[in-house]
């Protein structure tokens, strides 16, 4: 599927009405009190250009996930189980699952089926998480199936797509605001979501972006700068395309080739994350996601 038709209206959702400066007292204010108990990002210097090294922790979702989840079993500590839908491809799941330990919580995880299971919802399974695949046409039905299971028990807590939510927004602005403000930003999209964010914490700053999984939405970037890599979201990048650091060839990598190098601005790239670990690589071959798996459990 093809992603260079994107909707561009200069518009950041996350913001709406809010000029520059209430968005960014709005999300700090909805971040509060709240620490980020991973430690502040590394920044190395690759070509000239300040690179955020998330790919040193699980990925950069465990920010915002913490900021949503440390909040949200304070209001509601009758949650034990949060719900999300795993793409073949993408850091959420272990993300999810790496907050959720420190609250001691678990992980329901809903799944596209396919005729063999990925790489990275391996990682998830490993990692502890309860699955349950469906043979779907396109991800927002799976997305639906998954917050009807969640809304019909109250002990469990949905999380959007992308963990689209206005306190992972917050996690990731209050996190953002430990950096020096760029002149240059460059990130890739999917849901948008961290870019979004950044652009909230550095409102002077100059965004470009590349669009890497699918078509972007009204509101969904922010401004009119966007790339389309060529490549389908499930084909990694070739090894000699690959930065000088450890990133997702499906992913984060894709953007390396767009960004201007030694140009002599502070130019900044945040890496989300890289490959999670798979230490037991049966698992690709040994989970059968097309057999029928239990829908009312």
């Amino acid at each position: 599927m093809s992603h260079n038709k994107h909707i561009v209206d200069n518009k950041n959702k996350d913001v709406g009405f809010m000029d520059a400066s209430s968005a960014l007292e709005h999300y700090s204010d909805l971040a509060g009190n709240w620490i980020d108990p991973y430690p502040k990002p590394v920044i190395d210097v690759y070509d000239g250009i300040s690179v955020v090294r998330d790919d040193l922790l699980t990925g950069s979702k465990v920010r915002g996930a913490d900021c949503l989840i440390s909040k949200l079993i304070l209001q509601h500590p009758d949650i034990d189980t949060l719900v999300y839908v795993q793409p073949r491809f993408g850091l959420a799941g272990v993300s999810i699952l790496d907050v959720a330990k420190r609250y001691g919580l678990k992980v329901k995880l809903f799944m596209p089926a396919s005729k063999r299971i990925s790489h990275h919802q391996a990682s998830c399974i490993e990692q502890g998480a309860d699955v349950e695949f469906h043979r779907i046409a396109a991800m927002p039905n799976l997305n639906l199936i998954a917050e009807k299971w969640a809304s019909q028990r109250d002990n469990a807590f949905f999380i959007p797509l992308g963990l689209k939510h206005r306190l992972v927004t917050a996690g990731f602005v209050h996190v953002a605001r430990q950096i020096p403000e760029p002149e240059e930003v460059w990130t890739v999209v999917s849901t948008g979501v961290l870019h979004r964010s950044l652009q909230i914490a550095w409102p002077n700053a100059h965004f470009n972006a590349v669009a890497v999984a699918r078509n972007m939405k009204a509101g969904e970037v922010g401004h009119d700068r966007i790339h389309s890599h060529p490549l389908a979201f499930t084909k990694g990048i070739k090894e000699d395309e690959m930065p000088p650091f450890p990133s997702m060839a499906t992913y984060d990598a894709k953007c390396w080739k767009y960004i201007p190098k030694n140009s002599g601005k502070y130019t900044l790239f945040w890496n989300v994350g890289t490959e999670p670990p798979l230490h037991d690589i049966s698992l690709l071959d040994s989970v059968d996601s097309y057999k029928d798996w239990p829908k009312n459990a």
